[in-house]
């Protein structure tokens, strides 16, 4: 039986960072009052931030709840949400815990010896799979007989459960069941835990993959039964296994065995998994969501909020080759109201860890959502009068931004190289971490430099010639000099 999972397109991939392990100091003196503690670390609940979402309409995402820092043996977690059309829930499976094995062939092949990922699973969503994978583990089958990582296409998926070092062809010899599918959970992240099978019904077996990022080509095809909680570095060493072709001409092939050495189900774990479900919410629509760990050890409680934000056409967001646009669409004779235009870089769902570049306008996050490796420049148009243009500082791809067509705008520049331009109405120029030029026309245009500022440029147009010919504008150069914009007399550009 050939189990494996189709690729359709290539996804470059990649993780988040656990939480870092911390327990409280052991305390210098003992205290008479304090000696039924004695035998206990001092411990409370924990829970680390967790980054806004973009989910995609329609579908779901999970997330781990990270929760290690707490230094307990346990925790349990509740979730609300302030928008009823995006519920949360979390999994309340028991916990899988494998350990991996693998000697290095060499260069910069990894060498692996029994380092654990501990995942969570999700029977309200898969029953029939969790306890048949449940089952294998507690017979011993991933251990004795189904140990091996057949595959791993770095990217895409790590797929283990086989009973061949080399081949996705193998069976368990119970008989194989149906997919688990609901449209509330797809592949939108990573380390999620799914079922390969052969593409036709009943054929799930034993062999499971953990995913490296957004698959949304394997979307209701492939049953999820769990969210990875822990052990994200032996993911992320996994994908950097030296591998070779297989008989399909794929590069997944371990160089030397990638093996399961143990393999245990448990009730506790101070970590857990949320469930976010979009697909009763419209594209634009955004949820607040607060999530609460306790330790039930001590009944200590401790809170995190985050937004998730259901991406939407806003047709004003488009990618032309390796330059991203944000134009909004002007409306109206007079090009009135106001454009709110963001632009953002932040954390990519995916292992190793990458980014990706985020536009909100007019608070609605756009589905277009590039690597910022994929962009050589980033322009930004405002439309309509009492524009807001802002390119945060996270932003390290050029980018070129220009003010409203009137009334009063703001443009602030990013972190990385940008020139920003403000001539219509009035403008109000402001520079970012990145090396910037801020140009607008004189008395219409403020200017608020920093040291990263090349120049300001205060520009006044003449018109044209009596044979029609435009007029070259007159203007001042100024340089920020001790806190200070300065006229000078010429500018020679430092790039």
């Amino acid at each position: 039986m050939w189990h494996r999972i189709l690729r359709r397109k290539p996804f470059l991939a990649f993780p988040q960072a656990s939480g870092t392990a911390w327990r409280s100091a052991a305390r210098a003196k003992r205290r008479p009052a304090f000696e039924p503690l004695e035998g206990r670390e001092l411990m409370t609940a924990s829970l680390a931030a967790i980054p806004d979402v973009a989910a995609p309409a329609g579908e779901g995402y999970q997330l781990t709840l990270d929760g290690s820092a707490s230094g307990a043996t346990d925790q349990t977690f509740t979730a609300t949400s302030d928008n009823p059309n995006i519920s949360v829930s979390v999994a309340d499976g028991q916990f899988w815990t494998i350990d991996v094995l693998h000697l290095s062939a060499g260069g910069s092949d990894p060498t692996i010896i029994n380092e654990p990922m501990t995942f969570q699973f999700f029977p309200e969503v898969a029953p029939n799979t969790v306890q048949r994978i449940t089952n294998f583990s507690n017979n011993g089958y991933y251990v004795d007989t189904g140990r091996y990582f057949p595959r791993i296409f770095a990217g895409f998926v790590a797929q283990g459960g086989s009973d061949s070092p080399t081949s996705t062809s193998s069976s368990s010899g119970v008989t194989p069941i149906g997919t688990e599918v609901t449209p509330s959970v797809d592949f939108s992240s990573y380390g999620q835990l799914a079922m390969a099978n052969t593409g036709s019904a009943n054929s799930s077996d034993a062999q499971f993959f953990i995913t490296y990022g957004p698959q949304s080509s394997l979307n209701q095809k492939y049953t999820i039964f769990g969210q990875q909680v822990s052990g994200y570095d032996t993911l992320e060493k996994l994908s950097q296994v030296s591998v070779t072709t297989n008989s399909s001409g794929e590069n997944s092939v371990p160089v030397n065995p990638v093996t399961i050495t143990s393999s245990t189900i448990s009730d506790t774990n101070p970590n857990g998994a949320l469930l976010i479900d979009t697909t009763k919410a419209a594209p634009g629509s955004k949820a607040t969501i607060t999530v609460t760990a306790t330790d039930p050890a001590d009944g200590t409680t401790t809170s995190q909020k985050f937004t998730v934000y259901v991406a939407g056409d806003t047709q004003a967001v488009r990618q032309i080759g390796d330059v991203l646009i944000a134009t909004p669409i002007a409306l109206g004779k007079f090009f009135g109201g106001t454009n709110t235009i963001e632009v953002k870089q932040v954390a990519a769902p995916t292992i190793p860890a990458s980014q990706q570049v985020q536009v909100f306008v007019n608070g609605v996050l756009d589905t277009t959502q590039p690597s910022p490796d994929s962009l050589s420049q980033i322009i930004v148009q405002g439309s309509k009068a009492n524009d807001n243009i802002t390119v945060d500082n996270s932003v390290t791809v050029p980018t070129t931004a220009d003010g409203g067509q009137g009334g009063k705008n703001r443009v602030t520049a990013g972190g990385g190289y940008s020139i920003s331009h403000g001539w219509f109405g009035k403008t109000t120029l402001v520079a970012g971490d990145g090396q910037n030029k801020l140009i607008g026309r004189a008395g219409r245009v403020r200017f608020r430099a920093n040291a990263n500022t090349d120049y300001a440029y205060a520009g006044e147009a003449r018109g044209r010639a009596s044979n029609g010919q435009t007029l070259k504008p007159t203007g001042t150069y100024y340089r920020y000099i001790n806190g200070h914009l300065v006229p000078v007399l010429k500018i020679r550009s430092s790039s």
